[in-house]
């Protein structure tokens, strides 16, 4: 039986990566599974059915996995029943000072309820328990609403030094079409979580933080992304009142048994 399995939802079921050259002389044994299902959720679903290994890690295509990576992780999974790490920002430099604040944790390790995608890992036992992505979230807050159940259950350790290169978004057109949607996805996930969805849209409209950055510019971006961000949770809200939300109905929950 393999290690682990690192499971990777993409566009392109053939694309390739330039670290596997390192996962094959490491001295870790490995299963990589690429996959192109309809969404990111449907593609970790499929991919955790497809593994044998007990111990699952996901990346996105576009993570970069660095230094002793996938020893670290195999190891860090013996200790801890679900782990995340550092995420270098890769994209494009002026995007940095806002880039999302969940990428670096700082320097000491700790349990954590923020996790990112492209650089978490857990057991097999631990899917088994809680279920597997809730595929009514198709790309945005999946992570999120994932570990919102596994944390109701078992910890997750934050290990600084398990480090992935990921870019935050390349360009700023990028950067604005990511805030949209994480704006407009934001709204299936308070109906999950059965949040008070006016309450929810005026909190994250109305705090002054959210519109400031670390510089001048910085705040310019910022407050850009805000504003686009507020105008795709603003689309997912008329959506979800005029019964288009192009999703399925959230009394019926989607099935994630792996």
């Amino acid at each position: 039986m393999p290690d682990i399995a690192i499971i990777i939802p993409t566009l392109d079921a053939d694309t390739t990566f330039g670290w596997e050259s390192k996962l094959r002389a490491s001295s870790v044994e490995a299963e990589l599974i690429v996959r192109d299902d309809d969404s990111a959720s449907a593609a970790r679903n499929a991919g955790i059915r497809e593994a044998t290994a007990d111990k699952l890690v996901f990346l996105d295509d576009d993570s970069v996995p660095r230094g002793n990576y996938f020893e670290r992780v195999t190891s860090l999974l013996d200790d801890h029943p679900a782990v995340t790490g550092r995420i270098r920002d890769t994209g494009a430099r002026y995007i940095r000072p806002v880039s999302s604040g969940d990428y670096d944790q700082g320097d000491a390790g700790h349990v954590t309820e923020t996790v990112v995608g492209c650089n978490m890992a857990m057991r097999r036992s631990v899917v088994e328990d809680i279920g597997g992505f809730d595929e009514r979230l198709p790309y945005g807050h999946e992570e999120t609403e994932l570990v919102d159940r596994l944390c109701e259950s078992y910890d997750v350790w934050y290990c600084p030094d398990l480090v992935v290169d990921h870019p935050f978004a390349e360009s700023l057109g990028g950067y604005l079409e990511k805030q949209y949607r994480h704006g407009r996805e934001a709204i299936p996930y308070y109906r999950i979580r059965d949040e008070n969805l006016g309450r929810r849209m005026a909190r994250f409209a109305l705090v002054p933080s959210h519109y400031t950055g670390p510089t001048p510019a910085a705040t310019a971006l910022q407050t850009l992304g805000q504003l686009v961000a507020v105008a795709g949770m603003a689309r997912g809200y008329a959506g979800y009142l005029s019964g288009d939300d192009g999703d399925i109905t959230l009394e019926q929950r989607s099935e994630e048994s792996v």
